[in-house]
């Protein structure tokens, strides 16, 4: 296996960027990571796991998961003590499309896989 200068093997991946979309939102790479995670873990699990309701109406799921955003994003952006109502609608958004992308490719793989 080749060695680096340090001694150490090649890593698979680079590091993690430090600068991203979350940067322009006045987010942490964590607090960025862990709203959408909060978000689509919401969609995933309130009602049950949607694996066993994949055919049955999401309104609540959807409502309630999408409520998780802006108050995540006025919470890690007052604690960053850049909280504006702008940042706040920006970032919910923005956190807001990346959510709807990640579920509904989420579910439509569902409802494949179950047939």
């Amino acid at each position: 296996m080749e060695q680096h200068a340090a001694g150490k093997p090649p890593s698979l991946f680079g590091p993690l960027p430090t600068r991203g979309i979350w940067t322009a939102l006045d987010l942490s790479r964590a607090q960025f990571l862990v709203i959408v995670i909060a978000s689509v873990a919401a969609f995933v699990f309130i009602g049950g796991p949607v694996w066993a309701h994949a055919r049955e109406s999401h309104f609540w799921r959807i409502g309630l998961s999408y409520a998780v955003i802006p108050v995540s994003v006025a919470a890690a952006l007052r604690r960053n003590g850049k909280m504006r109502l702008t940042r706040i609608v920006v970032g919910s958004a923005v956190i807001a499309l990346i959510k709807l992308v990640l579920t509904a490719a989420l579910l439509v793989a569902i409802v494949l896989a179950q047939g």
